[in-house]
C-alpha cells in the first residue's frame, strides 16, 4: 500500500505514505487500551445499567464511553509518543536506492538527513534534544493534565503520585491493559461476526469481489499491468532473492536478537517497575525516563550508536549487532515497565497483609507474591513489546549509506533482507514475500505462545 501511494499518486501519495506508516505505529496502543477498558467494566455496573433500561446506544453513551475515556486518553498518549518514535522512518523513505521525503518536509526528515546524509552528529544531537524538549513539554501541558482529569471517571483505582515536572505522569495509561480477564474476542467483534452471518452467500461474494477488484486496481496502477506469473518468477530470480536459500537461518538470527533484547528488557522492566511502584524516589526517576525514552525518536540514535561503536570496536558488523540489541531494548522495555508498575500497584491490600502475616519479605515476597500477581501484566506487556520490536528490527539490522563509494552495513536477518529488497534493489516481489513471512511468524507466535500463556496465567489474575 505504501509503495503504491509513493509512485501512483505523486506528492500526495508521499504524504499519504507518511500518514499510513505513522498510523501503523500508533493505532495499536489505543486499540488494546480500549479493549482492556471494556473488559474491565465491573459486572455489577453492567448488570445495574441493564436493570435501569440502558441498552443499545444509551448503554454505550452512559457506560461504555465513560469507561473507556481514560483508556483512550492514555492510549492516545502512548500513540503520540510512538508517532514521534517512528517519525524519522516515516518521513525519510528509501526505495531502490533513492530517498523519498514529503514535499512539506518535517523534523523527522531534517533529523534523518542530518544523520544519514550529512553525518553531522553534533547537529543531529542538537535536533534530538530539541525534539525531546517538544515531546516532554507537550506531554506536560496536555497529556498529563488530560489523564488526571479523565482518571476521575474510571471504574478502577488509578495510581497517582505527587511528583514534580514530568514525574506527574502516573500509570493510568497502562492500567487499561491489565484487566483482560479471560482471553476472548471483544464484544464488538462478536457482534460483527453475528451480523456477518446474517448476510447471504451472494452478498458475501459481492463484498469479496469488490475488495479483490480494489486490490487489483492498486496493483495495476503500480505495475502498469496486472502481475503475471512471469513477473513474479522474474522477481524471485533477481537480487536479493538468492539469499532466500538461507531463510531459516535468517529467521533464527532475527528471532535470536529479539529474544536477547526481550530478556534484557523483561529483567530491567520488572526491577524498575517494582521499585517505581513501591518507592516514591525511584518513581520520580523512572517516570521522566519513560517520557523521554518513549517519546524521543530513538531511530535517530541508530547511526550515532553504530558509528560510535564502530570506532570503539573497529568492526562495523559487531558494532551493528550491539547497536541492534540496544535499539531493541530501548524500544521494548517501556510497555512492560508500565504494565508491571500498574500491576504491582493494583495488588489488593488484603494479599499484601496476608503476605506479611506469613513472613514474606524481600526476595521471598517478590517470588511468592509479586511475580505471580503480575504474570498477566507481563504477558500483555510482552505482546506489545514484541510487536514494536518487529517494527524496530527492520531498521536496526541494516545501516543504509547515501554515498556510492560507501557500501551499506547489515547483519544477517529477515529485517536486513527486507531492507535490501526495498532500499537497494527495489524488488517488490521479494519485499512482499518477506512481509508475508514476518506476518506468518507474528501470527504463529500469537497463537502458539502468547494466547496459551494468557490462558495459563489467567488464574493468577488479580482484580481490585
Amino acid at each position: 500500500m505504501v509503495i503504491g501511494f509513493l509512485f501512483a499518486l505523486g506528492p500526495l501519495g508521499i504524504e499519504l505514505s507518511v500518514i499510513v506508516l505513522l498510523f501503523t505505529s500508533m493505532a495499536w496502543a489505543i486499540f488494546f487500551g480500549v479493549i482492556g477498558a471494556i473488559r474491565g467494566i465491573p459486572t455489577n455496573v453492567a448488570e445495574s445499567s441493564k436493570s435501569f433500561g440502558l441498552t443499545g446506544w444509551r448503554y454505550i453513551r452512559h457506560v461504555v464511553l465513560p469507561a473507556i475515556t481514560p483508556a483512550v486518553i492514555s492510549g492516545a498518549n502512548l500513540a503520540w509518543c510512538d508517532g514521534w518514535f517512528f517519525m524519522i522512518a516515516a518521513e525519510y523513505i528509501q526505495y531502490q536506492g533513492n530517498v523519498v521525503s514529503p514535499p512539506s518536509g518535517g523534523l523527522g526528515y531534517l533529523l534523518a538527513k542530518t544523520a544519514y546524509d550529512l553525518k553531522d552528529m553534533n547537529l543531529a544531537i542538537v535536533l534530538l534534544v530539541f525534539i525531546t524538549f517538544i515531546v516532554v513539554y507537550f506531554n506536560t501541558l496536555t497529556w498529563h493534565k488530560l489523564m488526571e482529569r479523565a482518571s476521575t471517571g474510571t471504574f478502577k483505582p488509578v495510581f497517582r503520585m505527587d511528583l514534580s515536572g514530568v514525574g506527574k505522569l502516573g500509570v493510568a495509561r497502562a492500567g487499561s491493559w491489565l484487566h483482560f480477564g479471560r482471553l476472548h474476542w471483544p464484544k464488538s467483534f462478536s457482534i460483527a461476526a453475528q451480523r456477518l452471518q446474517k448476510y447471504s452467500r451472494i452478498e458475501k461474494v459481492i463484498a469479496l469481489v469488490l475488495a479483490s477488484t480494489t486490490l487489483l486496481l492498486v496493483l495495476y496502477r503500480f505495475f502498469g499491468q496486472l502481475p503475471t506469473a512471469e513477473m513474479i518468477n522474474q522477481g524471485f530470480h533477481q537480487p536479493p532473492a538468492a539469499e532466500l536459500v538461507g531463510l531459516p537461518w535468517l529467521i533464527l538470527f532475527t528471532m535470536g536478537r529479539l529474544s536477547i533484547a526481550y530478556g534484557i528488557s523483561l529483567a530491567a522492566a520488572i526491577t524498575m517497575g517494582v521499585l517505581a511502584a513501591e518507592h516514591r524516589r525511584f518513581a520520580a526517576i523512572f517516570y521522566p525516563l519513560y517520557d523521554i525514552g518513549q517519546g524521543v525518536p530513538i531511530l535517530a540514535l541508530f547511526p550515532v550508536l553504530s558509528l560510535g561503536l564502530t570506532g570503539l570496536l573497529g568492526d562495523p558488523r559487531i558494532a551493528l549487532e550491539l547497536t541492534c540489541i540496544i535499539m531493541l531494548v530501548l524500544d521494548m522495555i517501556w510497555y512492560m515497565f508500565l504494565n508491571v508498575v500498574s500491576a504491582v500497584k493494583n495488588i489488593p491490600t488484603e494479599i499484601n497483609e496476608v503476605g506479611r502475616l506469613f513472613g514474606f519479605k524481600g526476595l521471598k515476597r517478590i517470588t511468592h507474591l509479586v511475580v505471580p500477581s503480575i504474570l498477566p501484566a507481563i504477558v500483555t506487556g510482552s505482546i506489545l513489546s514484541w510487536g514494536t520490536g518487529w517494527n524496530t528490527i527492520i531498521f536496526a539490522e541494516y545501516l543504509p549509506s547515501t554515498e556510492p563509494t560507501i557500501p551499506p552495513v547489515s547483519v544477517p536477518g529477515i529485517g536486513s533482507l527486507l531492507d535490501k529488497a526495498g532500499y537497494e534493489f527495489g524488488n517488490t516481489v521479494v519485499l512482499i514475500f518477506m512481509l508475508g513471512v514476518i506476518a506468518v511468524i507474528v501470527l504463529s507466535m500469537e497463537g502458539l505462545v502468547w494466547r496459551r500463556l494468557l490462558r495459563r496465567f489467567e488464574k493468577y489474575h488479580v482484580e481490585v
